[in-house]
C-alpha cells in the first residue's frame, strides 16, 4: 500500500497542496518576470518559458530531489515489483487518452 504524504493529492497528479495554495501557486508569488516579459505576446511568453527549461533541462543533475519525492518512487516503485502496483503499455495509455480528448470534445 502506498503511504499518504503530506501535500500530496493523487486525485490531482503533479499538484502539490499545502498552506492553503498550491505549488503553482506558491511558485509565482516570489517569481520575478524579466524586463519587457510582460509585454510579449502569448505566443512569445510560451517561446521564452520553453528556451528557458530548455537550459534547466541542460543539467538535470542539478535539479534538487526532495528526500519525500525520493520515498514515494521508492514505495512506488516497491509495490509494482510486489505486483501491487497497476501498470500498461504505452499503447493503452495513449489509446485511453486519446479516446478522452475525443469524448471531450463531442
Amino acid at each position: 500500500m502506498i503511504r499518504e504524504h503530506p501535500g500530496v493529492r493523487h486525485d490531482m497528479p503533479g499538484m502539490i497542496f499545502g498552506g492553503g495554495c498550491s505549488i503553482l501557486a506558491d511558485m509565482s508569488l516570489p517569481a520575478m518576470r524579466p524586463p519587457g516579459f510582460d509585454d510579449l505576446s502569448p505566443a512569445e511568453k510560451l517561446d521564452y518559458v520553453q528556451a528557458l527549461w530548455d537550459r534547466v533541462a541542460l543539467h538535470p543533475e542539478a535539479a534538487p530531489v526532495l528526500e519525500w519525492h525520493r520515498e514515494i518512487i521508492a514505495e512506488r516503485l516497491a509495490a509494482h515489483r510486489a505486483g501491487q502496483g497497476s501498470s500498461r503499455s504505452w499503447d493503452e495509455a495513449r489509446r485511453d487518452l486519446l479516446a478522452r480528448l475525443r469524448d471531450a470534445h463531442r
